[in-house]
């Protein structure tokens, strides 16, 4: 994904990113960190920079973690669902053509794609 982002930046776009992942953050030129919190609670830009700025910026959430005074550390145990799916069958507008897909419930999942999904049933 990256490598996509940067030659769509290389050739004179200007990409505007909403991301949390370290490594996009790490790779972009300039971040802009609004907050302090979500929904009503944000909406102030805490902090913009280089990664590297933001990193030394004491107000920072973001920058506590780019330098490691704060982590998120990775659970021992993932949630193995519930053992049931989601059946999407004849998924079909823009580019999804005519696609099949089963989904485990009890997880996070994300989908992206049309408005017309086809046929939905919950297999369990």
């Amino acid at each position: 994904m990256l490598s996509t982002l940067f030659d769509l930046r290389d050739i004179g776009n200007t990409l505007i990113i909403v991301e949390h992942d370290e490594q996009v953050i790490r790779s972009a030129d300039h971040v802009v960190e609004l907050g302090p919190g979500a929904g009503e609670h944000g909406g102030r830009i805490i902090a913009e920079g280089t990664p590297s700025e933001i990193q030394k910026n004491e107000k920072s959430i973001t920058g506590k973690f780019l330098s490691g005074k704060n982590e998120i550390k990775v659970p021992e145990k993932r949630r193995s669902g519930n053992g049931k799916n989601l059946k999407i069958t004849g998924a079909s507008l823009h580019n999804l053509k005519n696609i099949n897909v089963n989904i485990p419930l009890g997880k996070m999942i994300v989908i992206t794609g049309g408005k017309r999904i086809g046929k939905i049933n919950i297999n369990q």
